[in-house]
């Protein structure tokens, strides 16, 4: 396993005090990941205080690898070889992963660029720059509003797996949805990226994104149903002034339903 990793080519002291919620530097247009870079440091460096296993998703593979994450300074990142050792191989020729884990609770995922070995590490280990944003949802900021389970119809593609998706949506705010959707064809995990997202409005206007997967429930026993959720990114300003205005007349609604 050390050859394989070897074909790869070629400290500053922790945080003394643990990060809460509110320590976090959360961009404004998505809660869900931090991009801060000092705060991007910080929070990685819980996984050294705190340290969890960490699962590992590498392209063009069904399997899960896992790794520990060893060392996080300003400028690098250092975890151990994959476990099973076949993700060393590949791992050796795409050099980029996507870690997962859990941090207070909260899932924690990123990815990892242009990976190489530490040959001055003893054991060997591996290393990359620090992630450029950490997907980190600690709070939903806006209500999501319950729809009619089959007025808004739903279609997405993962960008990992290339599996298409198409259901109705359940509920909907301005920061994201709920879908419900048949799994025949593949399951979309928490953390996946959606691309080529569409919603068609009950007045038959059309609204594309893409959506970052913030949950994934199982079906129930029996059934081919398949509930997520998950946050808008990368909306049009146009599709978003659509989607106000849908949500806005939605809101009426429900307030007219509350007042009868």
């Amino acid at each position: 396993m050390l050859n394989v990793i070897r074909k790869f080519f070629a400290k500053k002291d922790l945080v003394d005090e643990s990060l809460t919620p509110d320590d976090i530097d959360i961009a404004r247009e998505n809660p869900s990941f931090v991009t801060n870079p000092n705060k991007v440091f910080q929070l990685l460096q819980q996984l050294i205080i705190e340290p969890p296993r960490c699962t590992i998703t590498l392209n063009n593979s069904d399997n899960l690898f896992l790794t520990d994450i060893l060392e996080v300074d300003p400028d690098f990142i250092s975890f151990s070889p994959l476990t099973p050792s076949s993700g060393n191989q590949l791992l050796a020729s795409q050099r980029t992963l996507k870690l997962s884990t859990v941090l207070g609770g909260i899932p924690l995922t990123f990815n990892l660029q242009n990976i190489c070995v530490d040959k001055s590490a003893d054991p060997i280990c591996l290393k990359a720059a620090l992630p450029e944003k950490i997907y980190y949802p600690q709070r939903r900021l806006t209500k999501r509003m319950p729809t009619n389970s089959t007025t808004i119809e739903f279609k997405g593609t993962s960008r990992d797996t290339g599996v298409s998706i198409q259901g109705y949506v359940t509920d909907i705010s301005r920061g994201g949805l709920s879908v419900i959707y048949n799994s025949n064809r593949g399951n979309i995990i928490r953390s996946d990226r959606l691309s080529y997202c569409s919603l068609i409005l009950p007045d038959n206007q059309t609204i594309a994104f893409e959506l970052t997967v913030s949950s994934s429930k199982k079906p129930l026993l029996g059934s081919n149903k398949r509930h997520l959720g998950g946050q808008f990114e990368n909306i049009y300003p146009q599709d978003e002034k659509k989607l106000d205005r849908y949500l806005s007349t939605l809101e009426r609604q429900q307030l007219r339903k509350r007042r009868d």
